[in-house]
């Protein structure tokens, strides 16, 4: 695995962060999923969040595009209060790739692309040259283009990431989530989703990305931040995310850096 971290993460950090959350807090059921984070993103970088499972990682995500409403605490995106703003609007600044995309019936990849573009509409709007422009750029910028044509219940795993990618594009939004978009792939379409997104940083957009792979969120992410049990327990730098003392605190195992790749054993069970 190759790290590609060089271009845009040596950039001047801008003044307006790209996201800002500001004691954020989630309730479920009376019980903490999200405990007064604190976070700040600069923009045109790839930022990784990691933690065990159940720590709330997909949870946050939800929080930010306002799928999920905040208990308390408040979320802006380049400098806008995400509360006051009105979904349309929302959707067009920050977009969600879900966890394994699951779309139940034949619609052709052309049309769920298209969909990322109904937040610019107005109702009954048909789509203007401009809308159709955007949807081919999206197709193209995601090597998709060729598949246009097919039912999404054809494409492999890999492709339709891809595509639901080239449908966030789609919107326009400048900041992209992804919730964990390698977990169900082989090596070769991860590595592919992976590279996909250095070169939308590369090109100007936030990603903003849950990962399951230390070793990619290590190789390809400019900076990490690790949630466990809802709270913030780690924001910086990827190199310094991953030491022995932070790994074995936050996923009980024990790390042994070095070369290109970490190497994970059982704390309980030594090296």
């Amino acid at each position: 695995m190759t790290a590609r971290k060089n271009a845009g993460s040596d950039s001047a950090p801008a003044l307006t962060p790209m996201l800002k959350i500001d004691r954020l807090s989630y309730l479920r059921d009376g019980r903490p999923i999200l405990d007064e984070l604190s976070l700040t993103y600069a923009p045109g970088r790839l930022h990784g969040l990691i933690g065990p499972n159940g720590s709330g990682k997909t949870t946050l995500l939800k929080n930010i595009c306002r799928i999920y409403r905040p208990t308390s605490g408040r979320i802006f995106i380049a400098g806008r209060d995400c509360a006051i703003l009105g979904r349309r609007q929302l959707s067009t600044m920050v977009t969600l790739v879900p966890q394994n995309p699951a779309v139940g019936f034949p619609i052709l990849v052309r049309d769920l692309v298209t969909m990322g573009r109904y937040p610019h509409l107005k109702r009954f709007q048909p789509l203007g040259e401009e809308d159709r422009r955007i949807v081919n750029q999206a197709l193209a910028a995601t090597n998709t283009l060729s598949l246009k044509e097919r039912p999404v219940t054809e494409l492999s795993g890999g492709e339709a990431q891809l595509v639901m990618i080239a449908r966030s594009l789609a919107t326009g939004a400048d900041l992209i989530l992804l919730d964990e978009p390698t977990a169900s792939l082989d090596i070769g379409n991860s590595l592919t989703v992976m590279e996909m997104l250095v070169k939308l940083k590369n090109e100007g957009k936030t990603i903003f990305t849950a990962l399951h792979d230390l070793n990619q969120a290590r190789c390809y992410c400019d900076t990490i931040t690790i949630i466990k049990s809802g709270r913030l327990h780690f924001q910086g730098e990827a190199e310094a995310a991953f030491s022995p003392e932070k790994m074995r605190e936050v996923f009980n195992v024990d790390c042994r850096p070095g070369g290109r790749q970490l190497e994970f054993t059982l704390a309980d069970r030594g090296n």
